[in-house]
């Protein structure tokens, strides 16, 4: 497992005023321990209070064994050089760029919100954090994802477009996604569960991205929800690539280092293993849907043994946590989660063909019932037009007729007065005879 430590823009990174990074939210951030777990510890800590104690988070989670004391000290690490990055963010200038807000925090950087003066277009600039600019591992593995993401130009991939060093400061500007992270969605869903059509979408675009990556022999290494963004649109952005794997990676010296996020990695990376490729992004892809279908994470407990737990594991049926999960569903992310590499899906087009199957199977009620109440108005409409045109036939009949005995009717009066005055011509002529 890497030694970085991530975290993004939260509400409650800042808590009670206290002006620090909450070490908590730290922690969930970078799969250290869950939500849950989280949440749990807070209310024991609540409950200490009550009782006149003082116990930290720190304290309740190492004497439950939650994390190691190396983890602990990692993450207060990250906790002390974030807050000071946070504080000093204003004094940051870089030529060319406006920085406006911070949009979070990763292991190796910084993430702002800045406007590229020269064209007048918002970017979200990378900077590497103060404490790895002299560690050369770091460094290169920061330029490395500049470079290699640069390359690269896919509608569902995050745009990179510039790379530089400013000062003490190397940084990378790229596309700004005005949008959400998929975790937040989940986040967000009834009981943490997206719809099933919506979370096959959310998998398809971000399984289009590997499809094109893989052909430049990249693994991504670090899929998971809150690496992928949807846009206001619902464009899917597969972003963060600073655990990538490429023809490059030998630059780094990373041999036989774990890389990537306990909770969706692949089997063959959590051992170990350096032959991995496309095929474990496909497991971290299954991971992330199985999250989004179920509303957690597919093991728990610490780090390690959720790694181990990848490894030696059976998937957990999700239908325990969402009993309506059909059999369909069960089978591909049983597919995409195998413990083998060879027992996934090896044809790529093979995971979009179900998927989409899955999807067709299972649109949203709403619209249907729209589109059924939507013709059956036009069948109505379509008849009430076919009653009027008859009616209007028969009345264009009735006049027809009207007409034809009002013709009939000014013939025979014309006869009839026509033999009236020969009537009375012929008797006027005999009178006078």
């Amino acid at each position: 497992m890497s030694d970085s430590v991530e975290t993004v823009s939260d509400p409650l990174e800042y808590r009670e005023g206290r002006g620090t990074l909450d070490f908590g939210v730290l922690a969930v951030r970078n799969g250290l321990i869950t939500q849950e777990q989280l949440e749990f510890v807070r209310s024991k800590q609540a409950a200490s209070a009550n009782l006149g104690e003082n116990r930290t988070l720190k304290d309740i989670i190492l004497a439950d064994r939650l994390m190691t004391e190396e983890q602990v000290t990692r993450v207060e690490r990250a906790q002390a050089q974030l807050t000071q990055d946070r504080e000093r963010k204003q004094d940051l200038k870089f030529k060319g760029y406006e920085i406006i807000s911070t949009l979070g925090e990763g292991g190796l950087g910084s993430v702002f919100k800045a406007r590229q003066v020269s064209l007048n277009r918002l970017v979200a600039l990378k900077v590497l954090h103060n404490q790895w600019i002299d560690d050369d591992e770091f460094r290169k593995r920061f330029v490395l994802e500049a470079r290699i993401v640069g390359k690269l130009s896919h509608q569902n991939l995050i745009q990179v477009f510039d790379v530089g060093k400013e000062g003490d400061y190397y940084y990378f500007s790229m596309e700004f996604v005005d949008g959400r992270t998929c975790e937040d969605l989940v986040r967000e869903a009834p009981r943490k569960q997206m719809e099933i059509a919506r979370a096959v979408d959310i998998c398809i675009q971000t399984l289009r991205a590997i499809n094109y990556y893989k052909d430049f022999d990249i693994v991504h290494r670090d899929i998971k929800p809150s690496n992928i963004m949807l846009t206001r649109g619902g464009l899917v952005k597969l972003g963060d690539f600073g655990f990538v794997k490429s023809k490059l990676d030998k630059e780094l010296g990373y041999e036989g280092m774990v890389l990537g996020t306990p909770d969706y990695i692949a089997p063959e990376q959590a051992m170990g293993k350096e032959d991995v490729d496309y095929r474990a992004d496909i497991y971290s892809l299954g991971a992330s849907f199985y999250h989004m279908l179920t509303g957690r994470p597919m093991y728990n407990g610490t780090p390690s043994r959720v790694m181990l737990a990848h490894t030696r594991e059976a998937m957990p049926d999700p239908r325990t946590f969402r009993p309506s999960l059909t059999d369909d569903v069960v089978s591909v992310l049983q597919r995409m989660l195998a413990k083998d590499p060879n027992q996934r899906y090896a044809n790529i087009n093979n995971l979009f063909i179900d998927l989409e199957a899955l999807r067709d199977a299972h649109k949203p009620k709403v619209p249907n019932k729209y589109e059924l109440g939507k013709s059956s108005i036009m069948r109505a409409l379509n008849i009430e037009k076919s009653r009027h045109a008859e009616l209007n036939e028969r009345i264009k009949g009735a006049e027809k007729k009207a007409e034809d005995a009002m013709a009939s009717s000014r013939i025979a009066w014309g006869v009839a007065a026509g033999a009236a005055v020969a009537a009375i011509t012929f008797l006027i002529l005999w009178l006078a005879t």
